[in-house]
């Protein structure tokens, strides 16, 4: 089904967390959870940090495909890669985009296809990538209820990927701190709202995967565990 930005959800000037997958330079697909902001209903900016395989892929490429989805465990499994069996991406996710020369999600709830027309920087960690958009799908689906622990799943996820690119950073200790605590927070509505569900599994492997980072705990085999009882 054909749709526009706004019809998926966009808002001018407010951060969407969206999955944007593209192809490594070796052509196997890749994808990550980005923050994507809609300019106008042709244009989206994502901010991409410069260490991140999504930026070098698209500085190399300049295509991407921006996927949505309410998935939780594609937005965990997509951050964190080493979640998935031997440590990768599963291939079968994806399929090649029509409109541009990037891999889509199969199951996405909606496709967006972009290439992307300049790039700047923003401070020394971080560039700007200025989309056009393309072809725009979206399947046809049931208004799904709301719950809580997927925002808050969703949020500690975000969090947890700042928290292992920052934790050996002694100048980014505080903010460290800070991170961790609105983990344990998100973690406690998650424990409150949706006990023994998709959302409880994800937050007890990252839990223990955070542990492991900062080298609380050798035991591999529990987060290893957890992520398994995860849908490949």
């Amino acid at each position: 089904m054909a749709a526009k930005l706004t019809d998926l959800g966009f808002l001018k000037g407010v951060i969407a967390e969206c999955i944007v997958s593209t192809y490594n330079v070796d052509g196997k697909p890749d994808a990550a959870p980005m923050g994507v902001i809609m300019e106008d209903e042709h244009h989206l900016i994502v901010n991409l940090f410069n260490s991140s395989t999504t930026c070098s892929n698209i500085k190399a490429n300049r295509f991407a495909v921006v996927n949505l989805t309410s998935n939780i465990e594609v937005f965990y499994k997509t951050a964190f890669k080493e979640a998935n069996q031997n440590g990768k991406l599963p291939q079968e996710w994806f399929k090649k985009a029509k409109a541009v020369n990037a891999p889509k999600l199969r199951f996405a709830d909606a496709t967006i296809d972009v290439s992307v027309t300049e790039m700047s920087p923003i401070g020394t960690e971080k560039t700007r990538a200025m989309c056009n958009v393309g072809l725009v799908q979206a399947t046809r689906k049931f208004p799904q209820v709301r719950c809580r622990a997927m925002d808050a799943t969703l949020e500690a996820i975000i969090h947890a990927t700042r928290v292992k690119t920052f934790l050996n950073d002694e100048g980014k200790q505080k903010k460290v701190s800070k991170l961790l605590a609105q983990i344990d927070n998100c973690n406690d509505v998650v424990s409150r709202v949706a006990p023994n569900s998709v959302y409880s599994i994800v937050m007890a492997d990252l839990m223990k995967r955070i542990d492991l980072w900062r080298g609380k705990t050798d035991d591999k085999t529990k987060s290893s565990d957890r992520s398994n009882q995860l849908v490949n």
